[in-house]
């Protein structure tokens, strides 16, 4: 996926531009891509970086439950 347009998709999450995004919003973001979120363990309360963001959502889709567990 080109890194702008990942970019530009966690821009639209970040509405408030805080750097960071809260996992509703991450989840959201993969079911948008078409990736499933069904074995995704994020805890409500943390915050989700760009460049975590971008790690997440460029890896392999069978790498994301592991990125989701970092959380």
């Amino acid at each position: 996926m080109d890194e702008a347009n990942v970019e530009a998709m966690f821009g639209l999450l970040d509405v408030l531009g805080q750097g960071s995004i809260r996992p509703a919003q991450y989840r959201e973001a993969l079911k948008t891509l078409g990736l499933s979120t069904e074995d995704l363990e994020l805890e409500d309360d943390v915050e989700i970086t760009l460049d975590e963001f971008k790690e997440g959502i460029c890896a392999d889709p069978l790498s994301l439950q592991a990125f989701a567990r970092r959380f």
